[in-house]
Order: structure tokens, then C-alpha cells, then sequence
């Protein structure tokens, strides 16, 4: 009957590691099951316990970093975030932009940047434009 007990910590556990992640109490759950073999094994609740701690340890401390590290890899240049993702995207001018007059916005998903042309000609309000750099907040923008 014992080995009930195990199972149900083991599927607790599996269901806990399914809400946060991060191969922690997977582990654990893993050294559950081992307990649950050696029960069924005939073995006595200290073998049992003792597995499970070996077995929860060993996964924990050697198998857990590769499984994190190779299901959670992520390549940086696939991800781009903050303004570093507007680089490439095309908007529309709100005010002219003139590098002699200083003036010049471009509205970005409802937010307005000031903006530079690249190559410093004169781009008129209305014009789609595409975001080729971005210097603090000001975005280097050429007409489309």
C-alpha cells in the first residue's frame, strides 16, 4: 500500500513542476517514483526514502542544469525587445522631418518618436518611412 503513497506524491509533484517550471520539483518527483519502485520492490520505508533522496539528488544536481539549458535556450538574435525591435519597422511621418529646421516625429503604435532622416533630406508629413536605427530617443529613419 505503501507504494500508493509514493505515486501520489510523484503525480503531485509532476502536476506542481507543470505549474512553475524550471525542472526543480520534477526532480523530486522523479526521486518519488524511484521510491515507489523500491516499495514495490519489497524494499523496507528507509531503502525507500534513501533511493528517493538519491535519486531526487542526482537528477537534481546533474541531469536538471542540462534540461534547463537545453530546453530553455533561446538564441539572441531571434528575440528582439525594448527599441531594439522598432529597428526595421515601417511607420508613418506625423511632422515633417528637416534636420536644418530640427523638426520631425514619426508615431510609432500610438507613441511619437522624434525622428532624423538618414541621409539628412527633408521627408514630408504622411510619408511611410522605415526605423534604421535608434540613438536614445531619437529614431534615424529613410524613406520607404
Amino acid at each position: 500500500m505503501t507504494w500508493y503513497i509514493w505515486l501520489i506524491l510523484t503525480l503531485a509533484l509532476v502536476v506542481i513542476e507543470l505549474f512553475t517550471g524550471g525542472f526543480g520539483v520534477l526532480s523530486f518527483a522523479f526521486g518519488c517514483a524511484a521510491g515507489a519502485i523500491a516499495c514495490a520492490c519489497g524494499m523496507s520505508l528507509n531503502w525507500q526514502l534513501i533511493l528517493a533522496i538519491i535519486v531526487s539528488l542526482v537528477f537534481f544536481i546533474f541531469i536538471r542544469p542540462f534540461a534547463v539549458k537545453f530546453l530553455f535556450r533561446q538564441k539572441e538574435d531571434e528575440v528582439r525587445t525594448n527599441t531594439d525591435a522598432l529597428i526595421g519597422r515601417q511607420v508613418r511621418v506625423t511632422e515633417k522631418i528637416d534636420a536644418s529646421a530640427g523638426t520631425g516625429h514619426v508615431a510609432v503604435d500610438g507613441d511619437v518618436w522624434k525622428a532624423v532622416a538618414e541621409n539628412g533630406e527633408v521627408i514630408a508629413k504622411g510619408t511611410m518611412v522605415r526605423i534604421t536605427a535608434q540613438n536614445s530617443l531619437i529614431l534615424t529613419v529613410t524613406a520607404v
